[in-house]
């Protein structure tokens, strides 16, 4: 029987009649007119959710913290806090918007992003991409300084105010980094806005003046403007290079002896860079000053003898030739009581940051309470140092002027909270309660422990949210100058000084001058147990900041390896040929030892020629 095909449609499954008719009308329907506007992201950061956030009431506030978390959550991701700033979800300039965006919000949310804001900003690597967001970043943390110096603090630091102060730190630090690896070429819009922002900062002067950090961040940023409208003059002069280098000659020595260090390569055969470095230290510009100081605070966290050697010097008992000379005698010239308010504070604060974030314990007691160097000796006698509780010993008279007794007071008062918290250190802790208690006449006692108290807190917050053991930003930026500065295979430490390349003749720049150091002999240090390094005398010279390229480096750094490589292709054939010479030697004297034995084994026998030749004739074998 045939069959008939009925060509059957299943466009949309096997649905009932009336659903396939409700179906077919709603796709012939024409489109329904839609208006452009763009539906935000439900996590986008914008103007209307910081306004609607700032104008809520109490009990609005709660809903807009439960959005607003959910984007600080997604902001502190792109940062990338937990992995040292890199990775494929990173992206660290749009996080810094958002975060400066977000940070308008009013209320204890505005801590937390700052929190973030640090953090990022404290372990982020310095790349070059990260430059227009952080002229924002600058900018807008210049005005917070302003909104936040407006009503005059009579009581300790907020949070805010102590966030704000690293912040603004961090940011210049950045810039400033920036600058001295040529990277702000082009910039001239940000640089001209910036130092628009700086210049108004008169007015709360007054008001950051009464404390020492205030002061010092104030210097900080002024000193850094002053320094990029140097090197970037005008915008008139669009190729115009650089008119002067600002690394400072105490700074390349610091960081000749922190490549030896982090390449872990002996460091006591570059401590004389570290004594020049000492005897130039406090004689140049602040910048410079205290950015050698945070090299130097570095370098301590990692290595014991150049702590001892640091501490060694604030005694003044470290004899340098020619120290008749106040120019060129540096830390080294008087002890720790006749200098500046500025180095003092300093060199507490690399005490403190040692004490702290050393690497070792023998570095973090060391910092503690030096007592006498056992590793630095002068005519083979060890000598004195000074840690953090030999300065309060100092201090019995009062003999610091107040600013060097607040940053001591703020030292034992954040090395107290981390110890404490030690079960182990039970008898420290006490120690520095009792060193502490003693500075307690001073005048704004209270407030000075609370805002350190404020700082730890800070600080302490900021680290639970790091990537544990990570890079922090000063330890990339000394490894960037280092890489920059200082090429590997051509030490800055050597004695012939490299040829002066020609300027462009744009340039009318007065030849550089060569300062020459002479450090005295009697200085020695025990690197190893047993082993006695003598500095000898020697005057070093700083070589011209032009090195050479990196191609000729490269070719010098391929002839070096072609070199090492003949050199052990040699020393294997010299060792084989020993090995051949031996085998044969060996051979001989095995020979000569068994003709000698098979000869004293004939005269034992005592055989007559008869019998031996009867003997031999029963051994050969006849057919």
């Amino acid at each position: 029987m045939p069959v008939d095909k009925i060509q059957l449609q299943h466009k949309f499954g096997i649905i009932s009649h009336n659903h396939r008719q409700n179906l077919l009308e709603r796709i012939s329907a024409p489109p329904t007119p839609t208006n452009n506007i763009r539906k935000p992201i439900p996590c986008e950061i914008s103007h209307d959710f910081i306004l609607s956030y700032n104008r809520a009431d109490l009990f609005e506030r709660s809903k807009f913290d439960v959005k607003a978390s959910q984007l600080l959550q997604r902001v502190k991701r792109r940062a990338g806090l937990l992995s040292g700033g890199s990775g494929r979800h990173v992206h660290i300039p749009r996080s810094w918007v958002e975060l400066t965006l977000l940070a308008r919000c009013k209320g204890h949310f505005r801590d937390e992003v700052l929190k973030v804001l640090f953090a990022s900003l404290l372990t982020a690597p310095p790349s070059v991409d990260n430059i227009p967001s952080l002229f924002l970043v600058c900018e807008t943390v210049i005005e917070w300084i302003k909104e936040l110096g407006n009503p005059i603090p009579e009581t300790a630091w907020s949070n805010t105010q102590i966030l704000t102060y690293n912040i603004s730190e961090l940011c210049f630090w950045r810039v400033y980094n920036h600058a001295l690896l040529h990277n702000l070429q082009g910039c001239d819009s940000f640089l001209s806005d910036l130092s628009w922002h700086v210049e108004n900062l008169d007015f709360v002067r007054k008001v950051y003046s009464k404390y020492p950090d205030g002061e010092l961040l104030l210097r900080l940023l002024e000193s850094i403007k002053t320094v990029l409208s140097e090197i970037y003059p005008s915008k008139n002069e669009p190729d115009c290079l650089l008119k002067k280098n600002f690394t400072s000659d105490g700074l390349m020595y610091g960081l000749d002896f922190y490549q030896s260090v982090r390449n872990g390569s002996d460091p006591s055969t570059s401590l004389s860079a570290l004594l020049t470095t000492l005897t130039l230290l406090g004689t140049e510009d602040h910048l410079n000053t205290v950015l050698t100081f945070k090299l130097m605070t570095v370098v301590c966290c990692k290595n014991y003898l150049a702590l001892q050697i640091i501490q060694a010097a604030a005694t003044g008992n470290l004899p340098i030739s020619g120290s008749d000379n106040t120019e060129n005698s540096g830390i080294c010239k008087s002890s720790f009581q006749s200098w500046d308010w500025v180095t003092a504070s300093e060199f507490i604060s690399l005490l403190v940051h040692t004490a702290i974030d050393g690497e070792t314990s023998e570095i973090q007691k060391s910092a503690i309470q030096a007592g006498e160097m056992t590793s630095v000796r002068v005519d083979s006698a060890p000598v004195l140092g000074y840690g953090l509780l030999d300065l309060v010993a100092l201090n019995t008279t009062e003999a610091f002027g107040p600013a060097v007794q607040y940053a001591l007071q703020q030292a034992l008062t954040r090395l107290h909270i981390h110890v404490k918290k030690h079960s182990l250190r039970k008898s420290a802790a006490h120690l520095i309660w009792s060193a502490l208690q003693t500075t307690k006449n001073c005048v704004g006692h209270r407030i000075i422990v609370g805002i350190a108290q404020n700082k730890m807190n800070c600080l302490e917050s900021v680290e639970s949210e790091l990537e544990p053991h990570g890079k922090l930003l000063f330890e990339r930026i000394f490894d960037n100058l280092a890489d920059h500065y200082i090429p590997q295979n051509v030490p800055i430490s050597c004695n012939k000084t490299s040829k002066q390349k020609l300027l462009p003749k744009k340039l009318h720049c007065e030849p550089y001058v060569q300062p020459t150091v002479s450090l005295a002999s009697n200085i020695s240090v025990i690197s190893k147990p047993g082993s006695v390094v003598k500095l000898m005398n020697k005057v070093r010279t700083i070589p011209d900041l032009h090195l050479e390229s990196y191609t000729d480096r490269n070719n010098k750094i391929l002839q070096e390896v072609v070199a090492d490589q003949w050199y052990k292709e040699l020393v294997a054939v010299f060792r084989a040929a020993e090995k051949v010479q031996q085998t044969v030697q060996e051979c001989e004297e095995l020979s000569e030892a068994e003709q000698n034995r098979a000869q004293q084994i004939v005269e034992e026998l005592e055989l007559t020629e008869s019998e031996v030749c009867n003997v031999m004739n029963t051994l050969v074998v006849r057919p």
